[in-house]
């Protein structure tokens, strides 16, 4: 698969910044950092548990807002924005969370025309766009189901429908198959590459997993001590010889950073569900 550049990039992050102290006093975060992702580019991002990778995609929204730098999306300079500007601007960064964040007393049409509501769209441009979202991620029989009936990966195909359905631009997935098995692994990533075809859409995905990215991602940034310490095109699937990435292969085996201890608290942790409704209206 390739790429299309184009002269603004989707995705810039310029001199970022956020640190947090974790409960042993260390600081954690993301030192200041760099990061172009083009426009229809899958760019992944990878690296070992507290290396600031979740941090570092959630800046691209504000969910995290940088103690220092600058975010800009599609030509539009978040950190800039009033709290009634980035809300705007929201609606075209779509978000795919680790846990799903479905709300189980909706039916699984309701929780895709969710994020449309928080947004003001008309009844019938919902219903119209939940349709067809439903219809991409092969779940319209499932329209009027509730989450408690669903698979993990059709929960996650509708995770994936909700975040399509504000029409985005860029797409931000936060390690989207960790909780799947390898077969559902592989169907979600098609259904992200098919999203990324037939839509356009700029996806920056974190993962542990180093055949979720090699299958799905054009590039690749390695992330340590929470900065960006390479980045490699692997558009055919081929890890470069001599790279960190190629290091880690080595060391670790096919999963690579995989094989690290379990992520931090601050990586991993599901958010907590009081938070939904924020992160939604953002999504």
């Amino acid at each position: 698969m390739s790429a299309t550049p184009a002269s603004t990039p989707a995705i810039a992050l310029k001199g970022v910044s956020r640190r947090f102290t974790d409960p042993g006093g260390g600081e954690v975060g993301v030192r200041t950092t760099d990061l172009v992702v083009p426009q229809g580019e899958i760019h992944g991002i990878i690296g070992f548990s507290g290396a600031g990778k979740s941090t570092l995609l959630r800046l691209a929204n504000l969910l995290e807002r940088p103690d220092a730098g600058e975010v800009i999306v599609h030509g539009q300079n978040l950190t800039r924005l009033s709290a009634a500007g980035l809300r705007q601007a929201r609606h075209r960064i779509g978000m795919i969370f680790q846990h799903f964040n479905l709300l189980h007393n909706q039916t699984v049409a309701e929780n895709v025309a969710l994020p449309m509501r928080i947004a003001g769209a008309s009844p019938a441009h919902i219903k119209k766009r939940v349709a067809t979202c439903l219809d991409f991620v092969g779940l319209a029989a499932k329209a009027d189901v509730y989450p408690g009936r669903l698979s993990g990966g059709q929960k996650q195909r509708v995770a994936i429908a909700r975040a399509l359905a504000p029409e985005p631009h860029v797409l931000l997935a936060d390690e989207p198959t960790s909780a799947l098995d390898p077969r559902t692994t592989l169907d979600l990533l098609d259904v992200l590459a098919d999203a990324n075809r037939q839509f356009g859409v700029t996806i920056l995905l974190v993962s542990h997993e180093m055949e979720v990215v090699r299958r799905l991602c054009h590039r690749v940034s390695v992330m340590e001590g929470g900065r960006i310490v390479e980045q490699l095109d692997i558009a055919n699937g081929a890890i470069p010889e001599g790279s960190r990435l190629a290091s880690w292969l080595a060391d670790f085996g096919a999963v690579g950073p995989a094989a690290s201890p379990s992520p931090t608290q601050s990586e991993a942790a599901a958010p907590a569900p009081h938070h939904f409704a924020l992160e939604a209206a953002h999504a």
